[in-house]
């Protein structure tokens, strides 16, 4: 459990050294090589990490393994009806998981990278524990360079918040760190993260196009953008 391990005996990188910011928010990064190696045989032998995102501190795993994502569900403490969301860097990398229509592409090209989740079918390889048998799968990409380095790195990530089901929102690695404790075997730190809040869920297997969840990027805005459709 996470109570177990002290917080000053967990391993963390603080990757604001590799950044440089605009004021606090961090605009390019260069992760060397060997850590970029690291987090990607970490991802690959089944561990969890927690990276920065725009939005919130995530937990990231190999979504196509179906014990890492398990694992992701027990470190949270997360019901495991509650699908969990993925991070992509690119459409390209979104098309290896999801069945992408005109309204997840339009959305991808006009808002993504940013604080939006689209929901769209899952393929088949994708796992049905990480979608909790909703047959659909959420996307996004972090306006974030760590996370993007990390991304393109090691593939396609699990994108659930980095703290135990219920607590707030964790904006900081510490916060991570003492709620999640040994169950992570990387934490990756790049101080505050800029919004604090959630990303925006829309459903775009829904031809109304519902919120699911709002966030910072407001519904006027996606209705603009999906208004051709």
């Amino acid at each position: 459990m996470a109570a177990l391990n002290s917080i000053s005996q967990l391993k963390k990188i603080d990757c604001r050294k590799y950044c440089e910011f605009d004021g606090d928010i961090p605009r390019s990064s260069s992760l060397p090589e060997k850590l970029l190696a690291d987090v990607s045989s970490t991802i690959s032998d089944g561990g969890l990490i927690v990276y920065p995102t725009d939005t919130i501190y995530c937990i990231g795993a190999d979504i196509f393994d179906q014990q890492s994502v398990k694992r992701v569900y027990m470190a949270k403490r997360r019901p495991f009806d509650m699908p969990i969301s993925v991070s992509v860097l690119d459409e390209k990398m979104a098309n290896r998981i999801a069945h992408l229509n005109k309204a997840a592409r339009l959305l991808m090209k006009e808002l993504m990278p940013g604080p939006l989740i689209i929901l769209a079918e899952k393929r088949e390889d994708v796992p049905e524990l990480l979608t909790a048998g909703t047959g659909t799968v959420g996307i996004r990409m972090p306006d974030h360079p760590v996370a993007r380095e990390i991304i393109r790195a090691a593939g396609p990530l699990t994108s659930a918040s980095a703290n135990l089901h219920s607590s707030s929102s964790p904006v900081l690695v510490e916060q991570c760190m003492k709620e999640l404790g040994g169950e992570i075997s990387l934490y990756l730190d790049c101080g505050r993260n800029a919004l604090g809040a959630q990303s925006t869920i829309v459903d775009t297997t829904d031809d109304t196009f519902p919120i699911v969840r709002e966030g910072p990027v407001p519904e006027e805005r996606i209705l603009e953008v999906l208004a051709s459709i």
